[in-house]
Order: structure tokens, then C-alpha cells, then sequence
């Protein structure tokens, strides 16, 4: 059974930056928007902050937030 776990959350302006953790799989990038529409980049990153800026440098580079 995986055991994953979200280990860190970001707020901007009509957006949630979620990373979660899994042992086998390393550190996810999860956004929600302002329409509860939930994102995920499909990568797997080795650091929760490299995982928080795939988040916020999607934002801004889709939506100049």
C-alpha cells in the first residue's frame, strides 16, 4: 500500500500549490484553482521546493500571476 502524504501548501491569488510525498515516487506538484479544477504535472521530483517551483512557475507562466 502506498503511503503518500501532502507535506506542503502554497497560496497565491485563485490558486493552492499542493506537494505530496511518496516514498517510491519522490515529491509531487498538485495545483488547484479558483473552480476546484485539480492539476498535476505528472513529474516526479527529488526535493519538496523543486516540486513548489514547478507549481508556482506554471502559474506564472500561464495565468502572469
Amino acid at each position: 500500500m502506498e503511503n503518500t502524504q501532502f507535506v506542503q501548501l502554497s497560496a497565491l491569488p485563485g490558486w493552492i500549490i499542493g506537494v505530496s510525498h511518496n516514498r517510491q515516487h519522490g515529491y509531487q506538484c498538485w495545483l488547484i484553482n479558483s473552480a476546484l479544477d485539480v492539476l498535476n504535472d505528472g513529474y516526479e521530483y527529488t526535493t519538496s521546493s523543486a516540486a513548489l517551483m514547478a507549481g508556482r512557475s506554471y502559474i506564472e507562466r500561464q495565468y502572469g500571476a
